[in-house]
């Protein structure tokens, strides 16, 4: 499935990408302007203790206009979010914010203090609840359709019935299930042979009468579900999690530990192997750029397996904004955009400021984004962090934790964010950083999904 992101009013075309890019680094600036705004954010972070929200931003701007000799003319500011406003000076209003975003991405402050701290309860499903014996006792789900070439184990490959083809993947470490073609519509008999194809990693199904797919329940190595009296596990305990407010409206929060360390070991491992340079979007079409340089794949959630790790934490996700973000509206299902795992490996790795939706001013529209988080497996050892450019918010995030933010401003009628949501990831220095990204869409069907909706 297609990754989609939202560049200036969802239009800004892949030209337009470049030559922010290349405002990002020079611009119009001089390097002696450059310098100078430098200088300044040096001198407010020194003044003030961090490089964070209009505080910090204020202090930078006025140190600006107080030189008079000064070839980097700049117009007034309005804060909250961070805008120009009309006048001289006013097309170096980008690059003075995006100069401003470096110096903050590097200046180690210990990112933005939470305004207050709550404590979310969460109830794991129970997957042994609301199914037959005979359903629960499978160690696959079925799918019609087939899965794309790829992710190949040639060696267990061969002519063989369903029923073989399962014993062989259960035998297998890594098999995550298998497809096969029946030449006709309808599922055939278990003891039919068919040349079947095995996968390591399974992705979206794609639609066909002819194929069949089978999917392995919790992923290899896992132990089958045994729901019988006397067999099965005790169902999951409430999780009490602690959330940080950094900001009501539009709604930004920080989960601690949202994601296990076995959650986050299995992720890292299913998506490593199948990465692919990360791309940005204009209208349909992708492509790489050097405005986001990471690596990424998508994770499809399996909703008639409940002992599946990205289903598990779909799941929560959507839980938490429901419940604590109040987008009640909001549901799980094949018609959301899958997880997408994002990579971070490399120096300087970064996805300069964008939105992910509406952060404009813009009307509410449904079936389209109003909101994203971002699970953190692995966080890098410098670097890295998440930055609100234009609210001045910056998020130095820890392992397992989730970030929230929403760009639907609810209420009658809702609104959409004026420029608080924009935000980037700052360029890693040391380590590694790896994130699962959800986006929430209100009004998706399985019938009806996100690709039937601009974001």
């Amino acid at each position: 499935a297609d990754e989609t992101v939202c560049h200036e009013r969802r239009e800004m075309s892949l030209q337009a990408l470049a030559l922010q890019a290349l405002a990002y680094y020079s611009g119009v600036a001089s390097p002696r302007a450059e310098r100078r705004v430098e200088e300044a954010c040096a001198a407010c972070a020194l003044k003030l203790g961090h490089a964070l929200g209009p505080p910090w931003q204020r202090c930078v701007i006025e140190l600006l206009q107080g030189y008079e000799d000064d070839e980097f003319s700049l117009s007034d500011f309005s804060y909250s979010p961070l805008t120009a406003l009309p006048g001289a000076g006013r097309a170096n209003g980008e690059l003075l914010k995006n100069l401003m975003r470096n110096f903050t991405c590097d200046f180690e402050d210990g990112g933005s203090q939470p305004l207050r701290t709550m404590t979310w309860q969460y109830q794991e499903r129970d997957p042994c609840a609301g199914a037959s014996a005979t359903e629960q006792a499978r160690s696959f789900t079925y799918k019609a359709g087939y899965l794309p070439a790829g992710d190949e184990l040639t060696e267990l490959n061969g002519l063989m019935s369903e029923a073989e083809a399962e014993a062989a993947c259960l035998a297998s470490p890594v098999c995550r299930g298998f497809t096969y073609n029946s030449g006709e519509g309808g599922r055939p008999p278990p003891d039919a042979m068919r040349a079947v194809y095995f996968k390591s990693a399974i992705g979206e199904v794609g639609l066909s009468d002819q194929w069949h797919t089978l999917k392995r329940r919790g992923g290899p190595g896992s132990k089958p579900l045994d729901c019988r009296r006397g067999k099965r596990a005790p169902p999951p305990l409430p999780s009490r999690l602690r959330v940080d407010v950094l900001r009501d409206a539009p709604p930004v929060y920080l989960v601690h530990d949202f994601a296990s360390d076995e959650e986050c070991e299995y992720m890292v491992n299913l998506t490593l192997p199948r990465m692919t340079p990360s791309v940005v979007f204009s209208g349909s079409k992708g492509a790489t750029s050097t405005y986001r340089s990471s690596y990424s794949v998508n994770m499809v959630p399996d909703f008639e397996d409940e002992t599946d790790v990205v289903t598990r934490l779909m799941r929560r996700k959507f839980a938490f904004a429901r419940e604590v973000a109040e987008y009640d509206e909001l549901v799980e299902n094949e018609g959301q955009e899958p997880v997408n795992a994002v990579y971070y490996k490399d120096d300087g790795d970064q996805y300069r400021p964008h939105c992910d939706g509406e952060c404009h001013g813009g009307g509410y529209r449904r079936g389209r984004r109003i909101a994203t988080s971002l699970t953190y497996c692995l966080v890098g050892d410098k670097g890295g962090y998440t930055s609100f450019d234009r609210a001045g918010l910056k998020v130095v995030p820890k392992r397992r934790m989730m970030l929230f933010f929403g760009y639907k401003i609810n209420g009658d009628p809702p609104a959409m964010d004026n420029g608080q949501t924009e935000h980037s990831g700052c360029p890693l220095r040391e380590g590694r950083k790896w994130i699962a990204t959800m986006w929430y869409r209100e009004g998706m069907t399985p019938e009806r999904g996100w690709q039937q909706h601009q974001h």
